[in-house]
């Protein structure tokens, strides 16, 4: 949902994959307007999870549906990966971004994606809770979205890490000093709530990704999503 352009996106790392259509559907009707789909390789992260096939039928699920798919890949590139090349199979119609982890990417890599013209997807790239926010700061022209972990990466339904809002204030106020043309998003995944979510809004954030907090309750979504606003 989008309201005073923030926007909620919805993950789906705990969804209930043997009914994904109907989580699917809950995400529809509550109106949201992007899908957070994880990808993670046992490598990067200690997790293991979905790649392109089951990305390609969400995204051929949602097409006609007004949502799109921001795709977050927490994934180890090797060191003599090119970027473009390993991107392409997540490349699709729908898939509305792209973020890669700062932490994944070794110093060619992380140039690459940041000089990547012309791309068909936003670019985004992603920290983990303890790295620097300043790290960011020699990429700001050149990205769409800047996503601050507030969990460590790997899992689901976490407790948000508090010196995150510390992170987006800084950041926030970073980019207020700048006075960019274009000004990257600031996004924010992990621990996000009823209570960490209005907090997160209000230290800066124009992006939050909620997963378990909509889809593993006893109320709707709709319910759920409309008390991140308060």
């Amino acid at each position: 949902m989008n309201k005073n352009d923030n926007t909620i996106a919805v993950s789906i790392l705990t969804a209930d994959f043997l009914n994904l259509k109907s989580e699917l559907d809950r995400i529809i009707v509550a109106k949201i307007p992007a899908v957070h789909f994880d990808i993670m390789d046992n490598n990067f992260v200690p997790n293991l999870s979905f790649g392109p096939k089951i990305l390609s039928d969400v995204t051929n699920y949602l097409k006609d549906k007004n949502i799109v798919v921001d795709c977050h890949l927490m994934v180890q590139l090797k060191p003599k990966d090119k970027v473009k090349s390993f991107l392409k199979p997540f490349i699709m119609p729908g898939i509305n971004s792209i973020t890669l982890h700062y932490e994944a990417l070794n110093k060619k890599q992380l140039l690459e994606f940041a000089n990547w013209s012309n791309s068909e997807f936003k670019k985004g790239l992603a920290l983990k809770p303890k790295t620097p926010i300043k790290v960011f700061f020699p990429y700001l022209t050149k990205l769409d979205y800047l996503l601050i972990m507030s969990v460590e990466p790997g899992f689901g339904n976490q407790k948000f890490i508090a010196s995150s809002y510390q992170k987006i204030k800084t950041l926030k106020q970073y980019l207020i000093t700048k006075n960019l043309s274009q000004t990257p998003i600031i996004a924010v995944d992990g621990g996000i709530n009823n209570t960490t979510g209005p907090l997160c809004f209000a230290a800066g954030a124009n992006y939050l990704v909620s997963g378990s907090y909509l889809l593993n309750n006893q109320t709707s979504v709709t319910e759920q999503l409309e008390k991140l606003w308060v």
